[in-house]
């Protein structure tokens, strides 16, 4: 017996030295396993960032899922090790195979065009196509079912070609989607397209996170889903290891990978192994299941109430947006529902500066709800760590633990990783740390906020286009208004100034009585001209001329005329700076300007009194001037004691028409004209005002180079100059033609009238010779005057032309010089012009005579 025992043990010891010398039992050649020896470092793998149940991230980073664990069991098989890498979507990785970044991509369906380039290994999982639909659809679906429905595809386009050839005959329409399978269930549950054709295991795992609730699985289809691991075609060995690994993973192994990930909710639950199973242990442990479904369903509830806070809180979000007014106010509800659904005591808008300290910008209080602009319960910024950082930089969300507070915080950014200062949404809460259900249920509604403020974004611009574009509707009516009234009034006032003017040169006759009235006349008509004028500077259609004008001056007159006007218990003090540098400016739109101004001051006082303050200073910079002047601005100040402005009227002070006065007292054009005439000058209007402590007006106008003044011409009675010749005068003014007609014909002068352009030109085409000149209005029914002047040059190019204008805004002087027009006038125009006008083109030699 004791020899029987040594000879069994000398076998044993036989056999075993006989196995040691044996190959190894493995599939790989010589070559394969040198490889592998070869990149010790392992083989990278393009991984999505987010593409469940194939490949996902946990909250702590680390790669899991149905390929995750294919990958892990090849490493075991063969040795073989894989990093992965991270893409934020399928084709970045895509991409990144092509271009050598990494060295092989998993859960891909093979097609032709990834053929060219890529070695495909086995199919290691084939999942059916799903017909997704709304739950509005209570019936089963099928293929042949999908009548006159628009159907959105996610799958390859094999699965297009595929429904072609089996159900050609079937009517249906289908629709490109973006965005992959998240993209084209959003598309289907709200309503772009009818029904899905998705990856059901990507459809299930999707629907059963209830991302988006009205969603199910109506049916599967005869087309599978083969997904495989490609690698580059330049590395077969790669491939070739791939696939033997494969190979080795046992039936068992695989169904345990399927039964863990693969949620294929279309299968009837008796069908499944896990049921019977479970069944089993109902009855083998009936009180262990029931402790287990109570705790199941209190988990269950709990989440259930998470989603519907979720759900509640996007709803609350985008709905309360729509009654917000500013960015401010969005942010703040957004806020407000972040601390309810999250449990916090506060809830935060912050900003991460560079050197990873984390301020805050907005902090919502359980209290009262109300918003603070200061840092959170007055703590400093928040110092956070490099992992933290990193997380955030990265686009995850980060933990805190403020362990001398008993502080818990969750930091959600809000922007894209790549920008250079992110703005992050901060819960946190005393005691009790956030749960990863909380954290998940808090970056669910961040989509919301983002699409909230976009949209209260394009809003706000949107709303400040129109208010822009209703501006200058108004604007543009308004020069259309005043372009037709000044062309009426030139015409009525040029009648009374011509007849005035004759009477003043050849009818007073010594009478002082006539000649007091006839200034009076005259006077009111130049009046009339300067309101004319001052209504066309408003529109920016006159040609006033500027000069060289010290502002001191036209001050002091002011002052002088306004003490004398204004109540008792309004005081005047002006101040003027030294030196004082000129302006170029037209003098009558200055004092125009300073009038308004003052006068507005005066009447902001008329009730209680006070002081009215003008001066002037320079200043080296204008802040609301669009130009910068070489030597500075003049600023002209007017300021009062009143009773100052709000800030809604202050907006609105320049608009035409806008005014605060009763009827009677004030037309809404002051201001507006003042700021016409300024910005003319390339200057601008900076208002101040403070309900109860009065207001502030300073005009900065660019001062201009001081030039020595010429000497002043002597003045004297003006003498109109005589001359002869034949004139064909044209007005649709009847009265103001034969005005003109009788001064020209008593300077000696032959005048023919007409008042119809068409009769003129006809008139003048029968005897183009008789005309020595032709002196023609612009805006005349018919042929207006450039194209009668036009078609009279084509006549006669030699004949002098003469045209008068009251206004134009496509039609000036030097248009009338390029079409050969001799001469232009503004109207009204002054006898002695006109006078000047004709003698200089019909009697060049006697003009300095």
């Amino acid at each position: 017996m004791k020899y029987t025992a040594h000879i069994l043990c000398a076998l044993a010891l036989l056999l075993a030295a006989a196995c040691s010398l044996l190959p190894e039992h493995t599939p790989l050649t010589m070559e394969e396993r040198r490889w592998i020896k070869e990149h010790p470092d392992g083989v990278r793998v393009g991984v999505s960032l987010h593409y469940p149940p194939y490949e996902i991230y946990d909250m702590n980073g680390h790669y899991q899922g149905l390929s995750a664990d294919y990958i892990r069991l090849i490493t075991e098989k063969t040795g073989l090790k894989f990093v992965p890498v991270r893409f934020r979507n399928r084709e970045e990785a895509l991409k990144a195979l092509e271009s050598h970044k990494v060295d092989m991509v998993a859960a891909l369906e093979m097609t032709p065009e990834l053929q060219e380039y890529l070695d495909f290994t086995q199919p290691y999982i084939s999942v059916p196509a799903a017909i997704i639909s709304r739950k509005e659809y209570a019936d089963d679906l099928t293929l042949d079912k999908l009548v006159d429905m628009r159907i959105g595809v996610t799958v390859s386009d094999h699965f297009t070609k595929y429904l072609n050839e089996h159900y050609s005959g079937t009517s249906r329409t289908i629709l490109p989607v973006t965005g992959g399978y998240i993209g084209g269930l959003r598309a289907l549950a709200v309503g772009d397209v009818d029904a899905l054709i998705c990856d059901m295991a990507l459809a299930s795992h999707y629907i059963a996170n209830a991302r988006i609730s009205n969603l199910r699985i109506a049916g599967i289809t005869n087309y599978s889903i083969d997904l495989r691991i490609a690698s580059r075609k330049d590395e077969p060995m790669l491939g070739s290891i791939v696939r033997k690994g494969l190979a080795l993973i046992l039936p068992h192994e695989r169904q345990v990978i399927e039964e863990e990930w693969l949620s294929l909710q279309y299968r009837p639950f008796w069908a499944s192994r896990t049921f019977w199973m479970g069944v089993f242990a109902v009855f083998g442990l009936v009180f262990g299941s029931i402790v287990l479904v109570l705790f199941w369903n209190r988990s269950l509830k709990r989440q259930v109430n998470q989603r519907t806070l979720t759900l509640r809180s996007i709803n609350t979000v985008l709905l309360g947006s729509l009654d917000c007014h500013t960015e401010q106010e969005v942010m703040l509800r957004c806020l407000m529902e972040a601390r309810v659904m999250s449990g916090s005591e506060h809830a935060t808008l912050a900003q991460l500066q560079p050197q990873g300290t984390l301020n805050h910008l907005l902090t919502v209080y359980p209290e009262d709800g109300e918003p603070d602009g200061k840092n959170t319960s007055g703590r400093d910024a928040i110092q956070l760590g490099e992992a933290q950082l990193n997380e955030l930089r990265s686009g995850n969300v980060a933990r805190a633990h403020l362990a001398s507070e008993g502080l818990h915080l969750v930091i959600v950014p809000l922007q894209q990783k790549d920008a250079a200062v992110l703005r992050c949404i901060t819960v946190m809460r005393r005691g009790k740390d956030y749960t990863p259900t909380e954290i998940l249920g808090l970056t669910q509604v961040l989509f919301a906020f983002e699409e909230a403020l976009q949209r209260k974004r394009a809003e706000i611009s949107l709303h400040d286009k129109e208010l822009q574009l209703q501006r200058v509707q108004r604007m543009e009516a308004l020069g259309t208004l005043a372009g037709g009234i000044a062309h009426d009034f030139n015409n009525l006032l040029g009648v009374i100034i011509a007849n005035g003017e004759m009477i003043e040169l050849f009818h007073l006759d010594g009478d002082a009585t006539l000649e007091s009235k006839t200034k009076a006349i005259l006077a009111a008509a130049y009046r009339g001209r300067d309101l004319v004028s001052q209504i066309l500077s408003f529109t920016k259609r006159s040609n006033q001329e500027v000069q060289l004008v010290h502002v001191s001056h036209i001050i002091k007159e002011t002052a002088k005329f306004l003490q004398t006007s204004l109540p008792a218990p309004i005081s005047i003090h002006y101040s003027i700076g030294d030196p004082e540098p000129p302006v170029l400016a037209d003098p009558t739109q200055l004092h125009q300007v300073l009038m308004n101004l003052c006068t507005n001051a005066a009447q902001a006082m008329e009730t209680s009194g006070g002081v009215l303050t003008i001066g002037i200073e320079t200043a080296d910079e204008a802040p609301c001037a669009a130009k910068i002047s070489e030597r500075g601005f003049l600023c002209l100040t007017v300021s009062d004691t009143g009773c100052g402005m709000s800030k809604e009227v202050l907006e609105r002070i320049f608009d035409p028409f806008f005014t605060t006065k009763t009827p009677g007292k004030g037309t809404g054009l002051g201001l507006a004209v003042v700021q016409g005439i300024v910005k003319a000058w390339g200057g601008c209007v900076q208002v101040s005002s403070e309900v109860g402590r009065g207001s502030v007006f300073r005009v900065y106008i660019p001062a201009a180079r001081e030039q020595k003044s010429a000497q002043p011409a002597k003045t004297g009675p003006q003498k109109m100059p005589a001359g002869t010749g034949s004139i064909l005068f044209v007005d649709d003014e009847r009265e103001l033609a034969e005005t003109f007609r009788v001064f020209l014909e008593s300077l000696g002068y032959t005048v023919h009238v007409e008042t119809e352009s068409n009769a003129a030109l006809e008139r003048f085409a029968q005897c183009p010779k008789a005309y020595d000149l032709v002196i023609t209005d612009y805006s005349m029914p018919g042929l207006c005057g450039d194209k009668l002047a036009r078609a009279i040059l084509n006549i006669r190019p030699d004949v002098p032309i003469i045209l008068c204008t009251g206004y134009s805004h496509t039609f000036g002087e030097e248009e009338a010089a390029a079409i050969g027009i001799a001469a232009f006038l503004n109207k009204p125009a002054e006898l002695h012009s006109l006078a000047e006008a004709v003698k200089k083109l019909l009697h060049p030699d006697d003009t300095n005579s």
